[in-house]
């Protein structure tokens, strides 16, 4: 019998509930084509001709340039399909959601059920690998730095290992544009015993310190994706709004971590470094915060876009908080008044100071 499942990369939802209104939110939704459904074609189809199957196996194979946030695929093939295309799916970071028989599989290995979170046997014989502990960090940071430094090298980033705080050892990517600097953080932690992740990109302007002290002290924009694409495996999303959202999670086992190596740089690829190669001057800057809609990624509001509008003039400053007013509609803007308030109170000559 055939019958269709839902496969998407998107932070994981904490019940089924939850999984059937993601599954109603991405249906149809377009998105920019993604290299990861050509992936998940040739896994499938590797799985499959190693099992003795030969390549005619389905009728309709993954289409790579499918340009929606989920893929409908049928199942409707030789007995061993849907054990492979959910081996190959979640091996790669993707859920999928059978609604017919009231499962997600996601990935790492765990299930979703009204019952809850379990482990499941992905049928490869696989035995888990041992959970990490915080013992472990050096090591795996070792491992990601090694396969990130000439990445970001190469893109003109610096790369080192920055000052631990708290329960942080961050790894830390810098390059100087012409507004300023732009950063990329990726923290590793091990708060509570648990071994996990943050990614921080960031915008860093050069501003005058009277313009950063009217501005609130705030020294960074930061830079989101929009679909998490990489690293939404490692994401569980817990109903809060998506500006709050941890870009990370738990690294449990080794499984976690040698996903991590390829992950980061899917999330950097598709939505972070887009959107800071788009802005390299404060113009540039201006225009990503009054335009929102436009990029991969987004600059999440801040007071800074009205500090750098501010420097380029009271004429500059006034059609930039306009057209910023508008793109914050859906936020407190109380905040960015009072911004407004402190920078027309500084003389003129706080600019170049």
């Amino acid at each position: 019998m055939s019958y269709v499942v839902h496969i998407w990369e998107h932070p994981q939802p904490t019940s089924l509930a939850a999984a059937e209104k993601l599954h109603q939110y991405l249906g149809d939704r377009a998105s920019p084509r993604s290299a990861k459904w050509q992936q998940l074609r040739d896994e499938i189809e590797a799985r499959m001709v190693a099992q003795g199957t030969p390549r005619e196996w389905i009728e309709f194979p993954i289409d790579p340039e499918h340009q929606e946030r989920s893929y409908g695929l049928e199942f409707d093939g030789p007995e061993n399909y849907q054990e492979v295309v959910v081996q190959s799916a979640t091996g790669l970071g993707f859920s999928v959601y059978d609604d017919q028989a009231a499962r997600l599989y996601l990935p790492f290995g765990h299930v979703l059920t009204f019952e809850g979170l379990s482990r499941f046997d992905r049928g490869d014989g696989a035995i888990p690998p041992p959970r990490l502990g915080v013992e472990d960090r050096d090591a795996v940071m070792a491992r990601c730095e090694a396969a990130w430094r000439p990445r970001l090298e190469a893109l003109g980033f610096s790369f080192h290992r920055g000052e631990p705080f708290r329960s942080e050892i961050p790894l830390v990517a810098e390059r100087v544009v012409l507004v300023g600097k732009q950063t990329i953080a990726i923290n590793f932690s091990t708060f509570e015993e648990r071994l996990s992740f943050e990614v921080i990109a960031a915008i860093v302007p050069d501003l005058p310190a009277a313009v950063l002290e009217a501005s609130g002290g705030i020294q960074r924009m930061q830079v989101r994706g929009r679909e998490y694409r990489g690293i939404a495996a490692f994401m569980v999303d817990h109903g809060r709004g998506a500006e709050w959202m941890s870009m990370g999670g738990t690294l449990r086992n080794a499984e976690y971590v040698d996903r991590l190596v390829p992950a980061l740089f899917e999330y950097l690829g598709d939505e972070i470094l887009p959107m800071l190669d788009a802005c390299t001057t404060a113009g540039d800057v201006l225009r990503a915060a009054t335009r929102p809609d436009e990029g991969p990624g987004e600059l999440l509001p801040s007071r800074l876009p009205l500090a750098l509008a501010w420097v380029e003039g009271d004429s500059a400053f006034q059609h930039f908080y306009a057209q910023y007013d508008k793109a914050l509609s859906h936020w407190d803007k109380d905040w960015a008044r009072e911004v407004c308030d402190a920078l027309r109170a500084l003389p003129r000559g706080a600019a170049t100071a």
